[in-house]
């Protein structure tokens, strides 16, 4: 029960580097991929290392400069570490294993790396540990099932099309598209398209670099 309990109260992911703009803005990108998991931005690992206090951290996405600064301890994590590229130069040094993230681009095309990464190191959610698994669960549970005609509506939408070209891709009106997206927006409690992508990537619908 305490580890449970001390699972909930700590951040699942950590965001570990001094450019706070950068850290909140991933942290923001993040909580759409991941709305289940819980996160923690630390200016340095000798932060989070004393405000956690050896709590579980499943995730590090760690700035080039900390990478550089504790090596040791993200090699020794690496499959939990991705570091954060903001000069392509220093994506040479890196070891070989290390993930990357390069922030410099379009905040979609993050989104989509994101994504990307996420399908890489967990298979469908295969291989979340168990609390987050569960919330997971938990939140799959208040959405209800999209119909076959909704998921194709939905991977339309994702991939970037309007709804005329979706009528058009379809054979059906503009007006049984805007239904169908009516509903996919209720059930899956959502307004936002971003949103409704990274949905259709995580449930297989669309691949991450097909998305909008």
């Amino acid at each position: 029960m305490e580890q449970e309990t001390a699972l909930r109260a700590a951040p699942n992911i950590a965001l570990i580097g001094n450019n706070s703009l950068m850290m909140h803005g991933l942290k923001q990108m993040l909580s759409e991929v991941m709305p289940f998991a819980q996160f923690g931005v630390f200016t340095t690992l000798q932060d989070m290392e004393q405000a956690l206090n050896d709590a579980p951290v499943f995730h590090y996405f760690v700035s080039a400069e900390q990478y550089a600064a504790n090596e040791a301890f993200f090699i020794a994590h690496k499959a939990q570490t991705i570091v954060l590229i903001t000069n392509e130069s220093v994506s040479e040094n890196l070891n070989a294993e290390i993930m990357t993230l390069r922030m410099l681009q379009p905040r979609d095309n993050i989104l989509r790396d994101l994504l990307a990464l996420q399908q890489r190191g967990h298979n469908h959610n295969a291989r979340y540990p168990e609390a987050l698994t569960h919330r997971i669960k938990q939140a799959e549970a208040e959405h209800e099932p999209l119909s076959k005609r909704e998921k194709e509506v939905l991977r339309l939408l994702a991939s970037g099309m309007i709804n005329k070209e979706i009528a058009d891709r379809l054979h059906i009106s503009i007006h049984t598209v805007i239904t169908h997206r009516k509903h996919i927006m209720q059930k899956l409690h959502s307004q936002s398209l971003s949103k409704l992508a990274i949905y259709a990537v995580q449930h297989g619908i669309i691949s991450p670099h097909e998305a909008l």
